[in-house]
């Protein structure tokens, strides 16, 4: 626990000295008091996205890839901050960008997660979720660490952080079993804009959802 709390405190102070920089220009009104009502811990974020994995999970080949889609879609993209995610993940080449592209990529990178989430958790044989761990890491930032139980006893880790938008809880990062995503796709996305451009960044997500989406993940 103690080097998982490390990684993720590692991560949180970069992302503090990190600018946020959203896709969209214009400012978010108030949220109404009645929406305000419903905000959820980081815990509870992290139980709603569990339990829409779960549930995508019993529906298994039944309910077929674009039945789960429809499942964790929209919970994915309520509990994720992808405006914060897009520009942590491209980093330099963030700024570079039109708005246009910054929203293109945006919801891109919005549907090919969904559409990975839908692909790989797609049947269920016993397997339960469980949130063992919640702290503040810095101010407006969470980690909370929930596991994975196979039904043979393995079990796997998703370590996530979490920063405060609009007074919702949404995911920046997360750590499945010792491996950054954020990490991994920076590393990935700005190869490929600087070998091949931004353009074929997007063809290749994109190739990838509807890849996920035919089935043959």
């Amino acid at each position: 626990m103690l080097m998982r709390n490390a990684m993720l405190l590692a991560v949180a102070a970069a992302l503090s000295m990190s600018p946020v920089i959203s896709a969209g220009a214009a400012v978010a009104a108030p949220a109404p008091a009645a929406a305000q009502a419903k905000v959820l811990t980081a815990k509870a974020t992290i139980d709603t996205l569990d339990a829409a994995l779960l549930k995508a999970m019993q529906g298994g080949s039944k309910m077929g890839y674009q039945g789960r889609y429809a499942v964790v879609s929209p919970v994915v993209r309520k509990v994720y901050d992808f405006d914060r995610i897009a520009s942590l993940t491209l980093g330099s080449h963030w700024s570079k960008l039109t708005t246009a592209q910054q929203k293109e990529f945006v919801s891109v990178l919005a549907d090919y997660t969904a559409a990975t989430y839908a692909a790989r958790f797609d049947n269920y044989k016993g397997e339960h979720f469980a949130v063992v761990n919640s702290e503040t890491m810095q101010p407006g930032t969470e980690g909370v660490f929930s596991t994975l139980t196979m039904r043979n006893g393995k079990v796997h880790r998703f370590d996530y952080l979490l920063q405060q938008q609009d007074g919702q809880w949404r995911i920046v990062n997360v750590v499945a079993d010792g491996v950054s995503d954020l990490s991994l796709k920076r590393s990935e996305y700005d190869e490929t804009i600087k070998t091949k451009g931004f353009p074929a960044l997007i063809a290749h997500l994109k190739a990838q959802t509807a890849h996920y989406a035919s089935g043959k993940n």
